[in-house]
């Protein structure tokens, strides 16, 4: 009959009766997926988050920082920001006056032909 060994835990991680050495769930709170992370971390020696489907404090807070909104803002707006930016400061403009002179002003400048543009 064959019998796993289970792997010594690295030195420097928590050793606590039915606590996993990686997170800080116990170790009967694993789900297959989360066990084998945890191993892997704990053998590689690495620091990363969670992967239990338990709660705890440190499982949520590490939620809240993975799943910050990223905003994605296309090089066409950032050129309009730039345009407009410009024309607020050199200009007695209002904002909106100065957002829409920048629409045609880049969209004028796109549409010239290359050897106009130089």
């Amino acid at each position: 009959m064959i019998t796993e060994l289970a792997p010594l835990p690295p030195t420097g991680v928590r050793t606590d009766v039915g606590g996993c050495p990686v997170c800080p769930h116990e170790t009967d709170s694993h789900d297959t997926i989360a066990s084998r992370f945890c191993a892997a971390t704990a053998a590689g020696g690495l620091h990363r988050g969670c992967a239990c489907p338990a709660r705890s404090p440190e499982t949520e807070e590490e939620e809240e920082i993975m799943t910050s909104e990223v905003v994605f803002v296309s090089r066409y707006d950032q050129r309009v920001v730039l345009v407009r930016d410009v024309l607020k400061a050199d200009t007695g403009l209002t904002e909106a006056a100065c957002q829409a002179l920048a629409v045609r002003l880049l969209h004028l400048i796109d549409e010239a032909p290359e050897k106009v543009r130089r």
